[in-house]
């Protein structure tokens, strides 16, 4: 009998060892359903309800449809992927403030939409605000006016996504990485790609660009002509701005200058190279002469803007499963 109690007793204990390890470390799974066909109805009671601090990914799956909401990723919030049936089906719409603020470290978007949709008229159209580190936008679409994307600090890298905007439309200090993604102005007069804002040259901060099209919107050169809109790829927030542009398509729509001054901030310090670029609008003879702006020659010179510099991609992003190049 002792026998008999003894190894009840372990397999008690092997059952409940079994299932403390499930709960801390298997792979967790919602659905979020505009039709209560899920667990939740709204992303953000989905999100409320995640758990805390998590070691492993926990996913949140939203099926077709818009949602009219506003989704914060709370720091405590960790390793969160938000998975949608694509980005023509599944989208998260705001008109105020940011449509998705991210504080969590380790966050993955995939195949879904996120927009701002406060127009060309508003002073800020944020859609995406992320200052976690370790972050991934695959496949998605981040649709705004001004400001669209904040890319507020860490390591953040974002691949195959479309991006849409007017003035400064990805902005900030964080080191991210633009991989394979469209780079879409929007229609007006002056247009400007980007405003990052290093302001300190020991940072690990700048924003690279690697085969992507910096070109019109769809939508917009369907009814208006390329030449009715003056785009430069960028301008400085802070002295130390910093961005690369590598391999990409650059479109008749980025003025010879290429980069434009943003109002009392200085261009002696600022770092803007680029590097095997193609299109109408990558000729660089006509660039402004500021001490920082380059064009990088050999692929050495040009390494330190790739994923693995940049992002260390190669100790964070392969356990993901998202596809990456961490060089050329």
């Amino acid at each position: 009998m002792e026998s008999i109690g003894r190894n009840n007793g372990e397999v008690v204990a092997v059952i409940m060892f079994v299932l403390v390890f499930l709960v801390c470390y298997s792979d967790g799974s919602v659905i979020v359903a505009k039709d209560g066909s899920g667990d939740y109805t709204s992303v953000s009671e989905a999100m409320k309800n995640a758990p805390r601090l998590s070691e492993s990914v926990y996913t949140i799956h939203v099926r077709e449809g818009t949602y009219e909401e506003y989704v914060i990723i709370h720091h405590d919030k960790t390793n969160i992927k938000l998975v949608g049936d694509g980005p023509r089906h599944t989208k998260i719409v705001g008109y105020q403030g940011s449509t998705i603020d991210i504080h969590g470290e380790g966050f993955i978007a995939e195949s879904i939409a996120f927009e701002n949709s406060a127009g060309l008229k508003a002073s800020a159209a944020v859609a995406v605000r992320n200052e976690a580190n370790n972050t991934i936008f695959y496949r998605c679409s981040i649709e705004g006016y001004q400001d669209t994307l904040w890319a507020v600090s860490g390591r953040q890298f974002y691949k195959n996504c479309d991006i849409y905007g007017t003035v400064d439309f990805i902005y900030g200090a964080a080191a991210a990485l633009f991989q394979d993604c469209m780079v879409y102005a929007r229609y007006r007069e002056y247009v400007t790609f980007t405003a990052q804002s290093r302001d300190n040259p020991n940072d690990n901060s700048a924003f690279t660009f690697q085969r992507c099209n910096f070109t019109m919107s769809p939508e917009d050169s369907s009814s208006h002509a390329n030449s009715e809109v003056h785009a430069t790829l960028g301008r400085p927030w802070r002295p130390y701005s910093t961005v690369a542009i590598l391999q990409c398509f650059i479109d008749s729509i980025v003025e010879p200058a290429g980069w434009e001054a943003m109002p009392g901030q200085p261009t002696d310090k600022v770092t803007y190279v680029e590097y095997g670029n193609v299109g109408p609008g990558a000729r660089t003879e006509g660039r402004v002469k500021w001490p920082g702006v380059r064009v990088l020659r050999r692929p050495a010179e040009a390494a330190r803007f790739t994923a693995s510099h940049l992002l260390d991609a190669d100790s964070w992003i392969p356990s993901t499963g998202v596809p990456y190049d961490n060089g050329f």
